[in-house]
């Protein structure tokens, strides 16, 4: 499969901007829900993710592969070609976790090393800008462009997109493509302001709103990100986009609630709130 991780951006960005113009024309956008820095950032965030954070996170990658391991590169398709579907249940099962541990560590307690708790600090910085939502005013909501709003350097430090871009180098094109985009689709979904989720958590029928409760112990779905969107406590729960397996069994963070958040975003310095630049470059250690 030629030119894989270029058809895998047209295919996220095709549905993000699909997403985008389905909730401008049903007023999700309105009433100060999204508000023109909101709109730079997602500008900022995905020029930076496209045209700097990916393509050099590749090439590190591929010249570190290329220095040590040099005669295994492209030599794991065979796994593609012959357990297509295994391969995308253990890649999925991978990403994801690594996906969760970091975000774990990202809203965790400050660790007591010095060294470490800049790690954090780091991380934080780069991650602080997705949980900005509309203005000081508390009426924004997150939305599916929101999805790849995030300060600079977050691609680049998160182990899971290091884990598929390696899946890339040894030949595992297939695998990452099919499940990358199937990760992509979900953590889109999570961002909308989709309820289907709340209808079935509160429908009348037992049996119906115990199986949706029951799912939600597996997967997530858009209500469990949209709490860890939340201005409260929950903003710390829920840190898998896609499987919240992981948030109930490993990380004691699963969090299942009946309604949607009453306040998004957490609380806007000053300089946040005038400068989307200031939100996508800033960092204090």
């Amino acid at each position: 499969m030629e030119n894989t991780p270029d058809h895998f951006a047209y295919v996220g960005i095709s549905i993000i901007f699909a997403l985008i113009c389905y909730e401008w024309l049903t007023g999700k956008y309105r009433d100060g829900k999204k508000t023109v820095k909101d709109w730079q950032m997602f500008g900022l965030s995905l020029a930076g993710i496209q045209l700097i954070e990916r393509p050099l996170l590749m090439y590190c990658i591929y010249l570190l592969l290329d220095s040590v391991l040099p005669a295994q590169r492209e030599s794991w398709g065979w796994i593609s070609e012959q357990h297509l579907f295994i391969s995308v249940v253990v890649f999925i099962l991978i990403d994801e976790f690594l996906h969760g541990l970091a975000h774990n560590f990202t809203h965790g307690r400050r660790p007591k090393n010095l060294l470490l708790a800049r790690v954090q600090a780091f991380y934080l910085g780069a991650h602080r800008p997705h949980h900005m939502n509309g203005g000081r005013d508390g009426r924004g909501e997150i939305s599916a462009s929101h999805v790849t709003v995030a300060g600079w350097g977050w691609m680049f430090i998160l182990p899971n997109y290091w884990f598929g871009i390696a899946c890339l180098y040894f030949g595992l094109l297939e695998t990452w493509f099919i499940g990358t985009t199937i990760k992509s689709i979900w953590g889109i979904h999570v961002h909308t302001n989709w309820s289907y989720d709340l209808y079935l958590l509160n429908h009348p029928n037992r049996f119906i709103s115990k199986t949706m409760y029951a799912l939600c112990h597996i997967f997530t779905f858009p209500n469990q990100h949209h709490q860890h969107h939340s201005r409260s406590g929950n903003s710390t729960k829920n840190l898998n986009n896609f499987l919240a397996l992981y948030d109930w069994l490993f990380w004691k963070k699963l969090v299942i609630a009946n309604e949607r958040p009453k306040i998004y975003g957490w609380i806007q310095r000053k300089k946040e709130a005038d400068s989307a630049l200031y939100r996508y470059l800033h960092r204090s250690l």
